[in-house]
Parts: structure tokens; sequence; C-alpha cells
């Protein structure tokens, strides 16, 4: 089955909308015919906020399932080959488009891709139903992420955050990457980041409202677990939105070691997401800006 190029770019141009370290968008896709490449693209790592390079992978991990997501809406499933080449590190996964019926989970998300934000501030005090919060778990489990229980886990976030304030402030090459790569020069400290931009928590305390921590973890961290808990924090995330829900994820590497739930000490903690019911409209939400397609478009080879 041939799809037409501009159906496949008008995916990926939903793809480029998935949230990213930084906002560093560290991605780059490669088309020939049927067959998409995902790329890592390692000069848009960031050494300092991300030394291990998981959040880079995780916001690959993202933009994958990101296009999934808008290839089940044109009604294709996909057949995704991860880590297929061994002598490249950069080269994440392949993509092959099939003509079966797609997954109609998956294919339920697309109306979300437009209206996922992140929400930096403050979340209603209206609890979120565990119903709910189960559901998101599903949605991130179908990609091989568990959400660990962290109902009772508030105050140990409370001092993670309160620490890596105090170690920003002997940080300074943390804060110049967020400035230079989140184009926002007046702040000048960092809590938490999130794929979306690693920007700082609301100046109220992350307790002082109704918002659950949902952390997400694998029973391994090769870069294939790191990729697939991408894919596993996009689903969550806009199977969230979907129900009318605010979310941020949040970077577990500002945190350090100081954030370790007794539940999770068996399995590698890979991400953060906090998620709660909005106060604010969210089309008054801050859009951070997405790069060209073409700027991140691999030539064919010949």
């Amino acid at each position: 089955m041939m799809i037409r190029t501009p159906r496949l770019e008008r995916a990926l141009e939903l793809a480029l909308r998935a949230p990213s370290v930084h906002n560093s968008q560290p991605w780059r896709w490669q088309l020939q015919g049927d067959v998409i490449k995902l790329f890592a693209d390692f000069d848009r790592r960031l050494p300092a906020n991300d030394p291990g390079g998981r959040d880079l992978l995780i916001s690959c991990g993202a933009a994958l399932h990101h296009f999934r997501v808008a290839l089940g809406h044109e009604g294709h499933d996909a057949y995704v080959k991860y880590s297929p080449d061994l002598n490249d590190d950069s080269h994440l996964a392949t993509i092959t488009v099939s003509d079966a019926p797609p997954d109609p989970t998956t294919a339920r998300l697309f109306n979300a891709i437009a209206h996922r934000h992140t929400e930096r501030r403050r979340m209603s005090y209206r609890p979120v139903p565990k119903s709910l919060l189960a559901t998101l778990a599903e949605a991130a489990r179908r990609f091989g992420a568990r959400v660990q229980p962290t109902y009772e886990a508030r105050e140990a976030f409370a001092v993670a955050f309160a620490e890596a304030t105090e170690r920003e402030r002997w940080t300074p090459s943390r804060t110049t990457e967020l400035r230079i790569w989140s184009c926002d020069r007046t702040r000048s400290r960092v809590l938490a980041g999130s794929p979306a931009g690693l920007d700082p928590l609301p100046d109220d305390h992350p307790h002082d409202d109704a918002a659950e921590f949902l952390l997400l973890t694998t029973a391994e961290d090769r870069t294939y677990d790191r990729l697939r808990v991408g894919e596993a924090l996009s689903s969550l995330l806009l199977t969230a939105t979907n129900a009318g829900l605010a979310t941020m994820p949040i970077s577990l590497d500002p945190l350090g070691a100081v954030f370790r739930l007794a539940e999770a000490r068996s399995e590698h903690q890979q991400i953060v997401v906090r998620v709660g019911w909005p106060l604010a409209d969210g089309a008054d939400a801050t859009r951070t800006r997405r790069r060209d397609l073409t700027s991140v478009l691999v030539p064919s080879a010949s």
C-alpha cells in the first residue's frame, strides 16, 4: 500500500506538537515511501538539565506516539521496529504504515493533540476521581509503563522541589539552558522540568491544590524503555486532555535522588505528571513554538 506523501507529512506536522524537554524538539524524521524513520537529534541534547539523555528519548517517544495517533485518524495502523540499527544510536525507530484498521483507542486521541498544553498554573481543589486516575494509568500501561500510586507522596515532592530550587542557585548552567531553549529571559530559577519546556512550577506549593502526581516507571532502563515511556506519556496526556484534565509533565533529573518513592524502589523512575482539573481557561495558556517540518526532515537516501 502506498500513502501519498502529503498525508504522511500532515501526520508528522501533528507529531511536532508533542511535548519535549525544554521545548528542544530533539527529533528528526525521514520519509521513504510508506516507511518513516525516527532519529534522535543529539545536537539538541541538554547536558546540564538532561545529562543522561533520558528526557531526550522520552520526548522522541512522545513524538512517535503523536504520529501514530495522527496516522490512526487517517485510518492507518503502523508497525514499529525499535532501535533498528545497532550501528546508529540516533536511529530510534522505523515505522511502516499498514492498511490494517487502526487501534480505535489510539485514533480517539486525535482531537486532543490540538488542545493539549502544559498547565503551569495552580489547579482546582476539586479532586480527580480514582476511577479516572485508573483510566490514565491504563493509558500508560498499554505502552509498557507503570503508574505508581502517589496519593501520599505530596510531601516528598514538596521537599524535592525545595531542594532542587536550592541546587539551582549553584548550577548556573541549568538556568542558562532554560533561557536558551525556552526563549524565556525573565526567569532565574528552575524547580522541575517538563518535556514542554522545563518551566518552574507555580509559586504556590504543589500540594496547595487537589492535583495528583503520577509517577511513570519501568522494569528496565534501556533506550527502548525510555522511548516507550515517551509513548506512554503521550497516551496519558492525550487521554487526560480528552477528559478535560490539565497536565504538567515533570522531569526527574532536576530533582536528583531526593525524590524516591518506596513503592517504586524495584522500578526505574522515568517521569512524573501533575494532573488535575484546570482553574483557568486553557485557551489563555501560552503555547510554545514548534519547528517547521522542513527543518526536521532528513533527506531520503536515493
